[in-house]
């Protein structure tokens, strides 16, 4: 096909975006916010108030990262040494790491095929008395349909949910929104993440008492219901600045303009997909909306997925997997608690074999086919016994 590369649509995984309408919008506010406070202000509170309402709930904290969001939860959920909490191994050291920051035992889990996310029964078969809850996380933007049965088992069992929904703000399932399901919803908006702040977390939640313990601990563990400088629990500096809480805003606006690009070239990815028999995508439930963190796809041939990677650069064309190696097998785990390959079998196979196909909020259909026609090309020449 013929295709002309454009810097302004690189076939990366990703690549923030800020339209220039919304460039002159935070410009216009930039010179309000030197001159005036710098870090917890109004602007914060605008931001946590709009996307908590976004995603369906009446509490947002914001947090300098999603990780500390995370922390923040678990610490308002009571975790602390000697207590377990469950951890799917297709996610991002953080996940497991504020597990161990707490002081708690992360215990991994499986991976489901179809959505990448925690395999519920798997999970379940893993509960002891030493468990207080699960962490799951919505990889690529995905919502386990299983999602909803699960939190109800939990709930009624005595555990929390904590949703990581890092990759998922506007990912749906049955209407909802990520963030509304579990005990605490914790979104990060890093720079590769659907919204940017540059850095920065929120932590969202229809729970006062969670609401309350995380809004102390955005500020030291400070007692927020007393006029004098008192503090009540120990806490870190996680403030928010005004310029990421305006940067915020302005995302929060494009938001479903960048969910709608994303899921149009997610429909070009899964037609040609599905079409060359090569390569089976993640295919969104009938109930789902995902929101395309990462467009995800199985081969159904043997590939070295390296040397995929590396033709396709030739053709500036980004692709990776996530996360590599996964969870468990991170070398501060296999350290700290022993955890060695072949302990969880299928989420290993599967992690092997994944690649992950550029998607961003300025990708056009036109990307999306080239991709493919380039994806389908370099595998068939592999088959062929051709260097790849």
């Amino acid at each position: 096909m013929s295709y002309e590369h454009d810097p302004a649509h690189p076939l990366t995984t990703a690549f923030p975006f800020f339209p220039p309408e919304e460039q002159e919008w935070l410009s216009n506010r930039l010179a309000d916010i030197l001159n005036h406070q710098l870090a917890m202000g109004p602007r914060v509170t605008e931001f946590e108030k709009e996307f908590a309402s976004y995603c369906g709930q009446p509490y947002g904290i914001a947090f300098p990262s999603c990780t500390s969001a995370m922390e923040a939860a678990l610490r308002a959920l009571g975790v602390g040494p000697g207590d377990e909490v469950l951890v799917p191994v297709e996610t991002f050291i953080a996940t497991g790491m504020v597990v161990s920051l707490v002081g708690a035992r992360p215990v991994f889990t499986e991976i489901e095929d179809q959505t990448f996310s925690m395999d519920f029964d798997d999970a379940w078969n893993r509960v002891t008395d030493k468990t207080k809850g699960a962490i799951v996380v919505h990889f690529g933007g995905f919502i386990s349909p299983g999602l909803i049965d699960f939190v109800e088992k939990m709930k009624a069992a005595g555990r929390f949910v904590i949703e990581d929904a890092a990759h998922a703000p506007g990912a749906a399932l049955n209407g909802r929104l990520a963030g509304s399901f579990g005990d605490a919803g914790c979104f990060s908006f890093y720079p590769t993440k659907i919204m940017t702040t540059g850095e920065g977390g929120m932590l969202v939640t229809g729970r006062k008492d969670i609401a309350s313990t995380a809004r102390s601990l955005q500020n030291r563990g400070r007692d927020m219901a007393s006029r004098d400088e008192r503090y009540i629990l120990p806490g870190r500096n996680n403030r928010f600045t005004e310029i990421a809480a305006t940067m915020g805003l302005s995302q929060l606006r494009c938001l479903p303009n960048f969910l709608e690009q994303r899921r149009r070239v997610a429909e070009v990815y899964d037609e040609l997909l599905l079409r060359s028999e090569l390569f089976v995508p993640l295919l969104a439930d009938k109930s789902s909306q995902p929101s395309y963190w990462r467009y995800t796809a199985k081969p159904t041939v043997n590939l070295d997925r390296v040397s995929l990677r590396d033709r396709l650069a030739e053709d500036k064309i980004s692709i990776d997997w996530a996360y590599d190696p996964p969870l468990h097998l991170q070398p501060v785990y296999r350290e700290l608690l022993g955890t060695q390959p072949g302990m969880l079998p299928k989420s290993e196979e599967t992690l092997s074999r994944h690649i992950c196909l550029p998607m961003h909020a300025r990708m056009r259909d036109i990307d999306a086919e080239y991709v493919v026609e380039r994806l389908l090309h370099h595998t068939n020449a592999a088959l062929h016994k051709e260097t790849i």
